[in-house]
């Protein structure tokens, strides 16, 4: 019985935390019930066994926490918002891909969103083609960082820098092949973001014979 009691639970917290993934919403005892096909009477039984355990939240109704929607409260979704032009700019567009959540500890406070980078221009600053760039959104950047710079239309993912005998602010690319990314100087420059954290998959490491 007690074997039975614990696969119920596992199933209702699997269920919840589907249920809030899918519609950012607390399923009810009643859509727990037909979703699962446990009778309502077990689950609110099951439901009472894991607050007092401290397993999960409950409070009636639509009152129910569990440790993953917690854990996704404390670490909100940011959206990805296409690509970011590691090369030639490219027109600004926000179309949202997919949205991805990344811990506080890792990437500070504020509003983020994310690109996924497109071309080879940042390689050198540990950016590759398909790697996801965390920015935080700002409209000021420092000499040095990196930024989502918006100039005439175009965005760029590039390092900003200030050239002190042209009195101007540059985007500078991070590849040895600076005659094909040379530095761009724009007319009208507007700071969109400050990139913040890469992540990125791991291949295979070639380990010789």
């Amino acid at each position: 019985m007690k074997n039975i009691r614990n696969e119920a639970k596992s199933t209702i917290v699997e269920y919840i935390d589907q249920y809030y993934s899918n519609y950012r919403a607390i399923p009810s005892v009643r859509d727990i019930a037909a979703g699962t096909g446990i009778s309502v009477s077990t689950v609110h039984r099951c439901l009472k066994d894991m607050k007092e355990n401290g397993e999960l939240e409950y409070r009636g109704r639509r009152s129910v926490s569990t440790q993953r929607i917690e854990m996704e409260g404390r670490h909100p979704a940011m959206a990805v918002l296409g690509y970011g032009a590691c090369g030639e700019g490219q027109e600004e567009t926000e179309e949202i891909i997919e949205y991805i959540r990344m811990p506080e500890s890792l990437i500070g406070q504020g509003e983020f969103f994310a690109l996924i980078a497109k071309g080879e221009s940042m390689v050198d600053a540990g950016i590759a083609p398909g790697d996801y760039v965390v920015i935080r959104k700002q409209n000021t950047a420092e000499v040095g960082d990196i930024v989502v710079a918006l100039d005439q239309g175009v965005n760029n993912l590039k390092v900003l820098g200030y050239n002190k005998k042209r009195g101007r602010y540059f985007l500078r690319s991070c590849n040895p092949d600076r005659e094909r990314y040379a530095d761009i100087y724009p007319e009208e420059l507007r700071i969109q973001g400050v990139a913040v954290c890469v992540s990125k998959k791991l291949g295979k490491v070639d380990v010789g014979k």
